[in-house]
């Protein structure tokens, strides 16, 4: 079954002390044996600063988690360097992309900085997307308290491309968790990766996103997912990877480095918007948290080999919740791709009479014109089975977190994968409703059973759909039209898909057709 499991059992494997990695270098692309350390979240840590600001933010100590729902990009790094700011043992980072750029620079001085109080820092990266920051990773890696390790990674001595023709069956598969984890008392996890984009920091285009900040027994799930990880053959250290360079730079030149990036930052009005007293907040138990259950539920690292049976996936492990539905089902899925089963699910509980409605991206929107493609083959049995069905349009009036800051207006794609059952339970995320999620990459998210977050969250859901996206229907003769509401005063109607380039129509048309949908 997905996570939480057990976390003696993880432990067990601390006997061995080291591990070998058979598994994944059976294609030779790693030396036959690799020996790493073993090591796990912190324990008894409820008497760190964190520790005592969670109780002072309203821990009931009954096995409640407290949670709050980030839907601000601009407060979701916030958080993430206040929280950072405060660590005293250890922070835990596991994600798909960390970029190199405004957001990334002070995420990574925030973990350098805290390394240099005394934390421990573990971050794990998938390797999609790292090979580009070998130096930097090499530098920070030989710092004490920092240890760096990529998920199935890429050889270095040969291109993606190629590794990605000889080993396909093996590098398909990639780690989309996103999580961080301080002092094993507070986490933040959700859709959002570290860049720019996820942050609202971009002048041209942003994604509209959710995280969720969580406070107590949650983070320790976080934290057992996150040692499954860490401790799997498929977690190899960056060092093995990237190799030693007499020549390279070190740990104080990457110090100084990204101390002249973050001053760069700092000059700008997103660096200046990022100057808050969140930390003093947290202290002051002056950040509202809601306190209800929650359980956080992963992909077994296993799943990077394809060793697990469906019931013991992420989605196999939510399909239960859905099929219990009996009102309402509220769904954001940045990469929508039902395919048959999805779609028979969701006709099936418009049949008992659960009101079904989903928002994604629309063509001019989505940043994978394939997804969209194969998407579109299941809008018109949706549509007829009473699904509503909305995509989010390329530009909206505003986008609010950036307004707020005086950071003016940019383009916005959904990126965002939750939803909310019977305006009961909310579920958040890195899984999106497609191939890729279920049965290909591994994913992570938290269902909270909070009918308040639920409504909240339901209620807004609906607020923002007609100003942000294109409603989807069906006319008298069968054929999608797509209406736009945006303006109260007028609004417009589309018999075609709404499109700025023929160029992306007709290659979208044709990526559908492309045999291709299992894979995305």
């Amino acid at each position: 079954m997905p996570f939480p499991i057990p976390s003696k059992a993880l432990r067990r494997i601390a006997l061995l002390g080291t591990l070998t990695l058979g598994a994944l270098t059976a294609c030779s692309p790693l030396p036959e044996t690799i020996e790493k350390s073993v090591s796990f979240a912190a324990v008894d840590t409820g008497s760190t600063r964190l520790g005592r600001a969670s109780r002072a933010l309203g821990n009931p100590g009954d096995g409640r988690s407290g949670f709050r729902i980030l839907p601000d990009g601009v407060e979701a790094l916030a958080f993430r360097l206040a929280l950072s700011s405060m660590a005293t043992e250890t922070i835990d980072a596991q994600y798909y992309l960390l970029h190199d750029d405004i957001s990334g620079h002070l995420f990574a001085q925030a973990l350098l900085k805290a390394a240099d109080r005394g934390v421990r820092v573990r971050l794990l990266l998938d390797d999609m997307d790292t090979r580009q920051y070998d130096d930097m990773m090499r530098a920070l890696d030989a710092h004490p308290n920092i240890e760096i390790r990529l998920f199935n990674p890429f050889r270095r001595d040969r291109s993606k491309a190629v590794g990605a023709l000889l080993e396909f069956k093996r590098i398909n598969r990639r780690m989309h968790n996103k999580s961080t984890t301080f002092d094993n008392q507070v986490t933040i996890l959700g859709g959002r990766n570290i860049g720019d984009e996820y942050f609202s920091a971009r002048d041209d285009s942003n994604y509209d996103d959710l995280d969720v900040l969580a406070a107590g027994p949650v983070a320790q799930q976080v934290s057992t997912s996150f040692d499954g990880y860490w401790n799997s053959p498929h977690a190899i250290p960056a060092t093995v990877l990237v190799g030693e360079d007499p020549a390279a730079f070190g740990v104080a030149e990457a110090r100084s480095r990204l101390a002249a990036l973050v001053e760069e930052a700092r000059d700008t009005p997103y660096g200046a918007a990022l100057e808050t007293s969140l930390a003093s907040a947290l202290q002051k138990g002056q950040v509202k948290l809601v306190w209800a259950p929650g359980t956080v539920y992963a992909d077994p690292p296993e799943k990077a080999a394809g060793a697990l049976d469906f019931d013991d996936t992420l989605s196999g492990a939510m399909l239960p919740y859905l099929r219990a539905a009996e009102t309402s089902l509220h769904l954001a899925s940045a990469y929508f791709v039902p395919r048959k089963a999805g779609t028979q699910l969701f006709t099936d509980m418009e049949a008992r009479g659960v009101d079904v409605t989903i928002l994604t991206n629309s063509m001019e929107a989505t940043d994978v014109p394939s997804v969209h493609g194969h998407y579109a083959h299941s809008r018109d049995e949706l549509l007829e089975a009473g699904v509503d069905l909305w995509e989010l349009k390329p530009k909206k009036g505003h986008q609010a977190a950036r307004e707020r800051f005086g950071l003016g207006l940019s383009q916005s794609s959904l990126h965002a994968k939750a939803y909310v059952i019977d305006r009961e339970r909310v579920f958040i995320g890195s899984f999106n409703w497609d191939p890729r999620s279920a049965v290909i990459n591994s994913e992570m998210g938290v269902m909270i059973e909070s009918p308040l977050l639920a409504t909240r969250l339901a209620d807004g859901f609906e607020a923002y759909l007609p100003g942000a996206a294109f409603e989807l229907a069906l006319d008298e003769d069968g054929q999608i039209e797509w209406l736009d509401r945006s303006d109260p005063n007028t609004w417009y109607l589309y018999r075609n898909e709404p499109h700025d380039s023929l160029w992306r129509a007709m290659s979208t048309w044709f990526l559908g057709l492309v045999p291709i949908g299992g894979q995305l």
